[in-house]
């Protein structure tokens, strides 16, 4: 077996790192991750992957450790008098980086801003998972109140996959058993097609009705694009905006109006969120995703955006990875920064500097910054900057910011549960932060931290401040292109 970098790994093969990942990822490089960012690899399994790719195996540069079928036992050799434990489960400690790695040196409990609460914390899961504790793991709710924001893993110096421990306690429960709204969000997804129950005729008439307004107030001859065959872009709605907040639907119709834009709404399956990830219901995310794959290839249409409510991207593109690798390689998933940049640097899009003319800070989701990093490879955080002061003249940072950003205190689905009070005392970091920088406005790419921080923190720690989506910031900074009698734009 050879002990491995993964970008030492790369740059010895000449591939990209994110192509080593993928390869672990998808089972063709069978390795495991070990103490140090190292994996792992099976030597023989190795060589026969370079040879299907046409790689030169001999460029490959690690440590050499013996097998652990290989390594001699010798019971004499075991002192006398120890004592051995039996019947210890390894329910929750099966994948090494889970807990088996753990030094116990407290960084992960030290960063949680939930440490403490129920008198838990990461490390005291990740020790307990160790010993074997599944039933007293199994029926705490702090992994249930965890925001899986991974900042814990970003300062473990062990590398221990802590929210992985977190998200396989989470599928664990019994399904009744999971608190608050989510499961049952998840099991009206799979029958009605999205997790609020809206029949498909009232989403149709309520988009029409935005739509209808949206041409009679700024987007003069606007139509609403839906099942268009061939369009370029497909576009999934956050399940909330048609139910609670459907006038938020216009910012990107405004934008694609805007930029000529070729695009289409699905009126069956159009709902982009998967509260299966966050219950570890992987079967529901199976069928959800695969829902929007086929309207995809139905509709003909090459590249897909997802509603950013805080999870929708970056699960979405995990499920994408795991069950329908072949079929994603047809069209491409794009994040909102590539969207929105993409049409800023071509002109496509025309926007005033002093579109908000107070001073603006930026708050980082976690999903899209350190989650995105270490599952992707990238962080969209200079995008989104990028996009900010394109739209206003005094931007200011918070700190600490993009992949070291206190997580808001409502992700992980918390925003769904019940324990508001926990949330609340989650978002204290955050607060914090936007009261130091003196922005009146706070811009996000996150329906989620959006409305933690608008509805929970400016309420809870006083903040007298505005929170806009990074699209809606852009929306309302446009510079509107003007018809001519014809009704062509210029």
């Amino acid at each position: 077996m050879i002990v491995v970098q993964i970008g030492q790994l790369a740059k010895q093969l000449g591939v990209h790192r994110n192509t080593i990942r993928n390869w672990i990822r998808s089972g063709r490089l069978p390795a495991r991750r070990v103490p140090g960012k190292r994996y792992v690899l099976d030597e023989d399994e190795f060589i026969r992957l370079c040879h299907t790719y046409g790689l030169d195996a001999s460029a490959i540069q690690g440590r050499q450790v013996p097998s652990p079928s290989a390594l001699p036992f010798d019971p004499k050799e075991e002192a006398e008098g120890a004592v051995v434990v039996e019947g210890r489960s390894r329910t929750f400690r099966a994948v090494p980086q889970w807990a088996d790695v753990c030094i116990n040196c407290g960084s992960c409990a030290g960063v949680c801003p939930l440490a403490g609460v129920d008198g838990w914390d990461p490390r005291k899961v990740v020790r307990m998972a160790v010993l074997g504790m599944e039933r007293e793991l199994g029926e705490s709710l702090w992994p249930w109140k965890c925001t899986l924001c991974a900042q814990c893993e970003q300062v473990c110096p062990a590398g221990v996959d802590i929210t992985g421990l977190m998200m396989a306690l989470r599928q664990s429960w019994d399904r009744d058993r999971v608190p608050g709204a989510l499961h049952r969000g998840v099991v009206t997804l799979l029958e009605t097609g999205n997790n609020l129950g809206i029949p498909r005729e009232d989403f149709t008439a309520c988009c029409q009705a935005v739509a209808r307004e949206l041409a009679e107030t700024e987007c003069s001859g606007f139509q609403l694009p839906l099942d268009v065959q061939g369009a370029r872009l497909l576009v999934t709605v956050n399940s909330k905006e048609p139910f609670a907040e459907p006038r938020q639907m216009k910012h990107w119709w405004k934008i694609f109006y805007a930029a000529g834009e070729s695009w289409t709404l699905c009126s069956e399956f159009w709902d982009g969120v998967q509260w299966g990830y966050f219950t570890g219901d992987e079967e529901a995310v199976r069928v959800s995703v695969g829902r929007v794959v086929d309207a995809m290839r139905r509709l003909g249409c090459e590249a897909l955006l997802l509603p950013e409510c805080g999870h929708a991207y970056y699960a979405f593109r995990l499920a994408l990875h795991r069950w329908y690798a072949q079929e994603a390689k047809r069209f491409q998933v794009l994040t909102l920064f590539d969207l929105l940049a993409g049409y800023l640097h071509t002109g496509r899009l025309q926007v005033r500097s002093d579109g908000y003319p107070g001073i603006v800070t930026y708050h980082d989701p976690c999903h899209v910054t350190r989650k995105s990093l270490k599952a992707f490879g990238q962080a969209y955080d200079e995008q989104a900057r990028d996009i900010v002061r394109r739209c206003c003249s005094r931007f200011v940072e918070m700190v600490p910011n993009r992949e070291d950003a206190y997580c808001c205190g409502a992700g992980g689905g918390l925003s769904a549960l019940p324990f508001h009070e926990e949330r609340v005392f989650f978002g204290r970091h955050k607060a914090r932060q936007i009261r130091r920088t003196g922005a009146s406005l706070v811009v996000t790419a996150c329906h989620t931290c959006r409305d933690q921080i608008l509805k929970a923190l400016c309420k809870e720690y006083d903040l007298n401040v505005d929170v806009k989506l990074l699209w809606e910031l852009v929306a309302e900074a446009l510079v509107m292109p003007h018809a001519t009698n014809d009704g062509v734009q210029i």
